[in-house]
């Protein structure tokens, strides 16, 4: 009965919004077999439908969404239940368009029972999301999913509303306008019965309701995780939540601006590769030159690049020999990497980011880099110096623009996008956005902003009143990498600190939410580093579940367990320790507003030359 009341309280926060609860099944006496049986047994409303169960054997190999091919091995017997949850996409009548969708797909791995740890935890998408999960020959589920239910969690994951693996397409309607219900879906709606559905057929199988129910999710997973938070956190116990997806609006937008610079500035875009290719080295060594200056503990990346002042203009090093600067005169004769002072100026403007008038401030402080405060002008923030944009040079980043301007012309197509160019029978006009300027990409930022509440459902995800999940005990942990090269950490840092203000200060919000940033650390769910040398084993990296981690213990599963641990034994989590994956540096990284401080002396690779301050 108790487990019939919780998931019954559940479903009565949620009527309003999106109508889901309808017959509600009470947890049995006995638990289910995986068989067929499951979908004559489980049918929580009539929007609900069990698409397939299947038996996943010890040792069976799974292609996971993103590791397509093995080895993602199951470590123990596993029941894989798929669902699909509608009504779906219902303005689409084209069921060929890639805007039509039934529903939500969900995927539920559940362990044995003897396996199973009597606790979910939930993973989230990342990107565009999508994947396999409504199909019963396919697997959508990512990687750490499948290792969670591994550990012996049971663990839910959701395409968010749309089958297409990390492709736009869907946010636009055949007839060109924007997928308003997709984004309802995709936004808030996919997260709720990700929850509400995972809970409801762990109770049915196992015959019990789970002790602890947790959220784990990376990038768009993360801005999910704090989506729901934000609106129903009395669905989850403990939240984990990585490198967020917040503010979509403006950092998804402003993502473009190195175009609008390059175009205005240099004369050329990502449309013409070799140009761009010939720019993105020149930033690149660039890069390396900031690093090189800011670096005082000598790691090799930057333990807090917002207090990098490195400017290419008034490095003699950077600008080509006999190339005056401000202030220095150019020194470097080799072609390839040397800049002009026009290019020099043009990754000042990179690096301050977007504007209305192309303008950056020479004079930045660490606080408008930081995400404290914006600078003068400034939109947003972008990544940090010492991070590779290499990327941002050589590829358009659109489909926030199209979106924003609701006209998918404005979308790149495949000769000047790395992504996944938008699909659309509306028309077969592309690279609109090549007709922007600074002006013209200032509006389309303000025009995403303000149709959030209508057309979006508020995907830029940033209530800052987390009221309702403090008085209910719940736990967030939240960590940041400094080097992401995806989403510009100040946005995170940006948020955190509303919150602060809106909430009574650090120690009020430390109560439910820790935030940890951490150096040299780049834009992956598996734990990845990125200098400007690349890829780079001496960075101190969280251990992390994934596909080179498929058994973690507590130790290999860093920032998850300091979560359990506050949520279940009261035990709020503080410096945790990362080292390298060559062993060779150790250092800790703290609770924010601190950071991870070299003490000026003793060997940078130890853990005793740094501090949290």
């Amino acid at each position: 009965m108790k487990a019939f009341m919780e998931i019954a309280a559940n479903c009565l926060f949620a009527v309003p919004l999106l109508a889901v609860c309808g017959h509600m099944t009470p947890a049995r006496a006995e638990p289910l077999a995986c068989d067929d049986g499951i979908k004559t047994a489980f049918h929580p409303d009539v929007d609900t439908t069990v698409v397939a169960v299947r038996l996943v054997k010890k040792g069976e190999e799974l292609a996971a969404q993103d590791v397509p091919k093995p080895p993602m091995v199951a470590a123990a017997d596993l029941c894989l239940v798929k669902l699909l949850v509608g009504p779906g996409v219902t303005a689409e009548k084209d069921s060929t368009a890639r805007s039509y969708s039934q529903g939500i797909g969900i995927e539920v791995w559940l362990p044995t029972q003897a396996n199973w740890n009597e606790r979910i935890r939930n993973y989230g998408g990342g990107g565009w999301v999508g994947g396999g999960h409504r199909y019963a020959d396919k697997i959508g589920s990512k990687a750490p999913a499948i290792v969670n239910a591994n550990m012996g969690y049971a663990s839910g994951t959701t395409d968010a509303g749309q089958p297409w693996y990390q492709d736009g397409s869907f946010t636009f309607l055949s007839d060109g306008k924007v997928n308003a219900e997709a984004f309802r879906d995709f936004s808030v709606r996919a997260m709720v019965e990700q929850a509400i559905k995972t809970k409801q057929l762990v109770t049915l199988y196992y015959g019990r309701a789970p002790k602890y129910i947790y959220y784990d999710g990376h990038s768009q997973g993360g801005r999910q995780g704090y989506k729901i938070v934000q609106d129903y956190p009395e669905l989850y116990d403990g939240y984990m939540i990585a490198a967020p997806a917040l503010s979509i609006p403006m950092f998804g937008t402003t993502a473009l601006y190195p175009q609008i610079v390059m175009k205005t500035d240099l004369g050329y875009t990502a449309a013409n590769k070799p140009e761009a290719a010939a720019f993105a080295a020149k930033v690149d060594a660039a890069n390396k030159r900031a690093v090189a200056a800011c670096d005082n503990a000598g790691l090799g990346f930057l333990l807090n690049p917002f207090q990098c002042d490195y400017d290419p203009a008034r490095d003699a090093a950077a600008l080509c020999a006999g190339v005056a600067g401000n202030g220095v005169t150019g020194s470097n004769a080799d072609a390839a990497t040397c800049m002009s002072l026009k290019e020099a100026i043009a990754l000042d403007k990179i690096w301050f980011d977007a504007t209305a008038d192309g303008s950056f401030d020479a004079a930045q402080t660490p606080d408008s880099r930081d995400g404290k405060s914006l600078g003068k002008a400034q939109l947003w923030w972008t990544v940090t110096k010492g991070t590779a944009i290499g990327s941002l040079i050589t590829s358009a980043s659109t489909d926030a623009v199209a979106l924003a301007l609701q006209d998918v012309s404005y979308a790149a197509d495949a000769s000047t996008t790395s992504s996944i160019p938008i699909m659309n029978g509306s028309t077969i006009a592309r690279n609109k956005w090549l007709e922007l300027d600074y002006r013209g990409l200032a509006d389309a930022v303000n025009k995403y902003v303000a149709l959030q509440p209508t057309l979006f459902s508020n995907l830029a995800t940033d209530k800052v009143d987390l009221g309702k999940a403090r008085d209910l005990g719940r736990k967030i942990v939240v960590y940041n990498g400094l080097a992401d090269d995806a989403i510009p950490p100040a946005g995170s840092i940006n948020y955190h600190e509303r919150v602060v203000e809106a909430m009574g200060g650090d120690a009020e919000v430390q109560k439910l939410m820790r935030m940890y940033l951490l150096p040299g650390a780049a834009h992956s769910s598996q734990g990845r580093a990125y200098t400007v040398g690349a890829q780079n084993n001496s960075v101190p990296l969280p251990k992390l579940p994934g596909n080179a981690n498929q058994t973690p213990t507590r130790e290999q599963d860093q920032f998850f367990t300091a979560l359990v641990d506050w949520v279940e034994k009261g035990v709020a989590p503080g410096e945790i320790m990362l080292t390298s994956r060559d062993s060779s540096v150790s250092f800790p990284v703290c609770v924010y507003p601190q950071m991870t401080t070299w003490n000026g002396s003793g060997p940078a690779t130890l853990a005793s030359s740094f501090s949290c301050r």
